[in-house]
């Protein structure tokens, strides 16, 4: 009997750009960032909703490790 190794199924993704122009720490900040939202349905039928932010060049190198991910799964 061979078993899976199930950490769920993406369901949505959303993301947008957002720039910080202040904080209670500074005046000026001027930063791009990129918010991300997704929905993730378990193996039980759970739907679970997560959201992060990421600089630019995180969201970048993200986006890129899902390309690779995706070039996998194809060859597989």
């Amino acid at each position: 009997m061979e078993k899976a190794f199930s950490i769920g199924k993406l369901v949505d993704f959303q993301w947008k750009l957002g720039v910080a122009t202040s904080s209670s720490l500074t005046t000026q900040l001027n930063t791009p960032f990129i918010s991300v939202f997704i929905k993730v349905v378990d193996a039980n039928e759970q739907v679970s909703s997560h959201s992060f932010e990421l600089t630019v060049p995180e969201f970048q190198n993200f986006a890129q490790q899902f390309k690779d991910m995706s070039q996998l799964m194809v060859q597989l």
